[in-house]
């Protein structure tokens, strides 16, 4: 065999097993700029959070002080609040629940159940 023959087949034995290695390995992802604009705006979106619907507490009572913020036994447990929630003439205040709902409680009346 030859210089040049022995370089031939060196050759084409090295580029086959080249060709072989890349098939084998997976390719590497492309990222995001070959996604449509619809694709990118979905994967840059977190997902969505379901929140279960919390049943609102109940208010057992509102103690109001001459001074500082007035505060809130709700289901059993005190709880401080913002006077500007809380209205004395029909002992009302109103609370959100963790669920990101409002709610307007009544002392001694239970609370609507949720939807």
């Amino acid at each position: 065999m030859t210089n040049k023959s022995i370089r031939k087949l060196l050759s084409i034995t090295l580029l086959a097993a080249c060709s072989s290695a890349q098939a084998a390995a997976p390719a590497p992802p492309l990222g995001r700029l070959f996604f449509s604009p619809a694709e990118r705006t979905h994967l840059e979106q977190p997902p969505a959070r379901t929140v279960k619907a919390t049943p609102p507490p109940r208010l057992d009572g509102i103690i109001t002080r001459s001074e500082g913020p007035p505060t809130l036994f709700l289901d059993g447990q005190a709880t401080p609040s913002d006077a500007a929630r809380v209205r004395m003439r029909d002992s009302s205040a109103l609370v959100t629940t963790p669920d990101g709902r409002t709610h307007r409680l009544r002392v001694g009346i239970p609370p609507a159940s949720s939807p």
